[in-house]
């Protein structure tokens, strides 16, 4: 049996008729836009691969039933899908071999199947052709609105920008057509994507800065108006809000030092990775005749150094630094030894760091001026950080914009030479 035009027509005027009327207005991606761009996505890569005039009309017969559930319920609208389908087909008596071939096509949609023949390659690239449309990140956010309605899961803007660039690097076209016309523009929605995200972490970043330095500027304020209360306090036991104060400071001290870590990693990272690529390039065109890789060596040269000066400033902002570890009691009786910080007692022997502790516990003003110290130093060792950390990129941004301009310089000059 060969489907002719009149069946495809009548299923066509069904499929509209289902989706224009009956579904809800909560819908905005899967409605009968999308299914209409998936019929046309369908002729162009039938026509495109090969397909014979009955193939192609099954795929399309499957392409105007494919979303038909979703009148229904949302997840697991496939399976509704093919039983209307079903249904429908079965009343305009279309024998069974090919209902049940075009049960098969409604379910290779579903995300997580593979196709297991060319008419299904066909309608599954169909079916994810919006990843290559030009509209594609406008597209997402209906289906973003779609999954907050209907499967109550609320993304924010990096969670989504983040999930989509995840779906796009995994995803695949199966067809010729796919892989030739509609990968080149799914990619380059992903480029935009990534972009997006890069916009996002650099004004995230310029902010944090902004508040770190307010953040430091507020500490050291507090550690004098500290001091000066440890002194009049003596030997009486601070209230609840200076023990509160110092919890708050001492875990804001340790999160913007893991902060400033982070962040000399990435700088780490991304410089490293650079360099990697740099000697592997360069050693790879040395072997090419074609290529005067003295001509660019001046440019390389800068941009080897802007990267090293870079992984230099971020290995200076996280380098440890301790001391000699040990004190005796003469100094905890003249109170010059700080036991809160390790770095004074790990090469001590137990009983003498206990014998100290007792002492410092036995003075509260020993006790809480060893703290504010403590407090204090771990204040100068943060600027350290964040004044090398800084340097480091400015070192980075500046100097990438200097490479950058002398790579261009470089570029005209042989350009210019080759005329």
């Amino acid at each position: 049996m060969h489907v002719d035009a009149s069946f495809l027509s009548d299923t066509e005027q069904h499929a509209r008729n289902l989706l224009s009327e009956q579904l809800s207005d909560d819908y905005a991606y899967h409605t009968l836009s999308h299914t209409e761009q998936v019929v046309k996505a369908v002729e162009e890569i039938s026509q495109h691969v090969g397909l014979t005039e009955h193939e192609t009309r099954i795929v399309k017969i499957a392409a105007w039933l494919h979303d038909i559930g979703y009148v229904h319920r949302y997840l697991g609208h496939e399976e509704l899908g093919m039983e209307i389908a079903r249904s429908f087909l079965s009343e305009r008596g279309m024998e069974e071999r090919l209902i049940r071939q075009v049960e098969k096509l409604i379910e290779s949609t579903q995300l997580e199947k593979e196709p297991r023949n060319l008419l299904e390659q066909v309608l599954k690239d169909a079916d994810l052709s919006n990843l290559a449309h030009p509209n594609a990140l406008e597209n997402s956010e209906l289906i973003r609105h779609e999954w907050k309605v209907f499967c109550d899961r609320d993304f924010t803007d990096r969670e989504w920008d983040e999930f989509n660039a995840n779906f796009f690097e995994q995803h695949d076209y199966y067809t010729s057509y796919g892989k030739e016309v509609l990968e080149p523009r799914k990619l380059e929605n992903l480029r935009k994507i990534r972009k997006r995200i890069k916009e996002r972490d650099r004004q995230e970043n310029g902010a944090n800065l902004a508040l770190i330095e307010m953040q430091l500027e507020k500490r050291e304020a507090q550690v004098s108006k500290l001091k000066r209360k440890l002194k009049k306090a003596k030997k009486q036991r601070p209230d609840r809000g200076i023990e509160t104060m110092f919890r708050t400071t001492y875990r804001t001290h340790i999160n913007l030092s893991d902060l400033a870590d982070n962040k000399a990693n990435i700088l780490l990272s991304i410089n490293a990775i650079i360099i990697s690529i740099i000697f592997s390039n360069a050693i790879v065109r040395i072997g090419e005749e074609s290529i005067d890789i003295t001509r660019w060596i001046y440019p390389m040269i800068l941009l080897m150094g802007v990267c090293m000066a870079t992984i230099v400033f971020a290995i200076l902002a996280t380098r440890p630094k301790i001391n000699s570890g040990t004190f005796n009691r003469e100094d905890i009786l003249n109170k010059k030894t700080n036991l809160l910080f390790f770095g004074n007692f790990f090469d001590m022997d137990l009983d003498d760091y206990m014998w100290g502790i007792d002492q410092m516990m036995k003075d509260a003003e020993y006790l809480y001026g060893s703290m504010a110290k403590d407090i204090f130093f771990l204040g100068r060792v943060l600027a350290r950080k964040f004044m090398l950390l800084r340097i480091a990129y400015n070192v980075f941004m500046y100097g990438m914009g200097l490479t950058l301009l002398a790579f261009l310089i470089n570029f005209f000059l042989v350009q210019g030479s080759l005329i």
